[in-house]
């Protein structure tokens, strides 16, 4: 066996952010951010308002360039892939956000289908408007939620915990690679956030999927993460695992702040 076949090939990591900066005018939003997130980790993004954790999701799943530094996907600058690459890459994502941005008059059925369009040829995307298309697959992921017969309801009947299980099934229908949750909880009362959280570990765990969630609080995530990156003023405080979290480390991540709880 030569030296050269006895090597073996290191996988790089899924998500790599090295030295990333990121400025909006003269503010900066993230400042010398290095990080690296294997696949099928779960990784909560904690801090308070301002710190950088929507930034950096938006780099991750390549919605926003950096400023200066290298975000990197399976090894790959996402800087220097084509545009079809690229379009490649953010369908692997499936974005959850804090605002649901449900069509009220549209039923739910159509409102998943939603996240399907951007891997959709135009006229495809035409047909599905006269015609309910996915409709198998769109039962089974509300069936995994828990709202299958809500199916061809509008969205605006349904309640808040319901119309939020909608956006993460919509979030989901593309099958991703990686789910990236920003703030899914913020509008939720705590029984209806603590639902939601599970409903989204439980789904990543079923994918082998990576997630990143962002939260204000870890006492929302805590137990439902195996790592946590706490963000202050752009930049990374806290990486630790979920046990290691220290008060005092809280305290320096949220001092001057009311979000932590």
């Amino acid at each position: 066996m030569t030296p050269e076949s006895s090597r073996t090939t290191v996988k790089p990591p899924l998500i790599s952010l090295e030295s990333v900066h990121r400025q909006w005018g003269d503010r900066s939003a993230l400042t010398d951010v290095s990080l690296t997130i294997e696949a099928g980790q779960r990784v909560a993004l904690i801090g308070p308002s301002g710190s950088g954790k929507s930034t950096l999701l938006r780099l991750v799943c390549g919605a926003l360039a950096s400023s200066r530094g290298t975000v990197r996907i399976d090894g790959e600058a996402i800087q220097a892939l084509s545009v079809s690459r690229l379009q490649a890459h953010r369908a692997r994502c499936g974005i959850v956000e804090q605002s649901q941005h449900l069509v009220p008059q549209l039923s739910v059925h159509r409102n998943v289908v939603a996240g399907l369009l951007p891997q959709w040829a135009w006229y495809r995307t035409l047909f599905s408007l006269g015609w309910p298309l996915e409709r198998d697959r769109v039962a089974a992921l509300l069936d995994s939620l828990g709202i299958v017969d809500r199916q061809w309801d509008k969205a605006r009947v349904l309640s808040v915990g319901q119309q939020q299980r909608v956006a993460i099934a919509r979030g989901l229908v593309g099958n991703p690679a990686i789910i990236l949750a920003d703030e899914p909880t913020a509008s939720l009362d705590p029984t209806t956030a603590a639902e939601a959280i599970q409903l989204l570990v439980d789904q990543a765990e079923s994918r082998s999927a990576t997630l990143l969630l962002c939260s204000h609080q870890l006492s929302q995530v805590v137990h439902s993460v195996d790592r946590v990156v706490g963000l202050r003023e752009g930049r990374v405080v806290i990486d630790e695992a979920p046990d290691r979290v220290t008060d005092a480390m809280l305290n320096v991540l949220y001092e001057g702040s009311r979000e932590r709880r």
